[in-house]
């Protein structure tokens, strides 16, 4: 006999909409730390430093002036090709609400274009399967053979390739519209020949068993009816927060709470967040519920099954013999 034990606290899974808010106000917060060091140390004219907090700015709270500012970075510290891709970004980020950073974005790119470095790699019949990496990031199979803009500096280039040998290359590529090469040749890798061990016989499968089969659909259909039961509960208690920020803000509003106050606008948006919350927890709790549920009743029996549902301090938890 098997016993087995699930709590449900993995319920809390499902407080994943509250807490990205959370996270979303957290991201903008680095953003504009990592924005302000990266402004500082342009100032200071350490661009090679600024560059990344910059450009982590950028993926935590992306901005048409980040962008500007970036692509200002990279030109300086020599970067070509990434700064004029970043101007081109620039440009269309900002040409709505700021035609002036528009414009001189573009003029910028079109300035930087004719100097641009460019690397080609060059693969003939390139075999299914490769990869091809150019400083750790995979290049498309549709760059091959064609000259990619680049930044002036040091380049490594790893080739994998099922059946064939790693190749490995590094090149310098100069600066002010140099052009660099690289001829990838694939070889094949050595086959290493089956070792023959006399007297040894294959393992016959074992055929599987369907008890076993069935006491672990039974076990995947607890786990996620107990993750269903604790979205209900989370649900609920979002439910009742919602309505305790409604009656919040009736002092503060109209009786139809078409018109309130500051206060009470406050108190409404809460509500509506907390009810929008309650609501994905509710229909989430209930779908898995009767999924988890179906999974365990279907399940193939064994020959004593009995199930438990209790409550704790700490959730619910669901229990069974096999």
């Amino acid at each position: 006999m098997r016993t087995i034990r699930i709590s449900c606290v993995v319920g809390a899974l499902l407080l994943c909409p509250a807490l990205a808010m959370a996270s979303g106000a957290d991201d903008k917060t680095a953003a504009q730390a990592l924005f302000d060091e990266g402004h500082k140390l342009m100032t200071q004219g350490k661009y090679a430093e600024a560059c990344p907090k910059l450009e982590s700015s950028q993926r935590l709270d992306p901005g048409a002036g980040t962008l500007v500012n970036l692509a200002t970075c990279y030109d300086k510290n020599g970067q070509t090709a990434s700064a004029w891709v970043t101007y081109t970004d620039a440009a269309t980020a900002s040409e709505e609400r700021h035609p002036d950073w528009a414009k001189r974005a573009n003029e910028r790119a079109k300035a930087l274009y004719p100097t641009l470095s460019k690397l080609t790699i060059d693969i003939a019949a390139p075999p299914p399967g490769a990869v091809v990496k150019r400083d750790g990031k995979t290049v498309d199979v549709g760059s091959f053979g064609v000259a990619i803009p680049v930044d002036p500096g040091h380049h490594v280039i790893d080739v994998t390739a099922p059946g064939k040998l790693p190749f490995h290359s590094e090149v310098d590529v100069a600066a002010q519209g140099a052009e660099a090469h690289v001829a990838v040749t694939l070889q094949a890798a050595p086959v290493e020949p089956p070792v023959d061990h006399p007297g040894l016989k294959p393992v016959e499968p074992v055929p599987p068993q369907d008890a076993g089969r069935g006491n672990g659909q039974r076990i995947a259909g607890i786990v996620v009816a107990s993750v269903g039961i604790a979205g209900l509960g989370v649900g609920g208690l979002f439910g009742g927060l919602a309505i305790g920020q409604k009656n919040a803000a009736t002092p503060n509003c109209t009786s139809d709470l078409s018109r309130c106050n500051a206060t009470g606008k406050s108190a409404i948006d809460s509500a509506m967040t907390l009810a929008n919350v309650s609501t994905v927890a509710f229909i989430a709790g209930g779908v898995l519920a009767v999924t988890g549920l179906i999974v365990f009743f279907v399940a193939p029996k064994s020959k004593e099954t009995s199930v438990t549902v209790g409550l704790g301090p700490t959730g619910v938890s669901i229990g069974g013999a096999f």
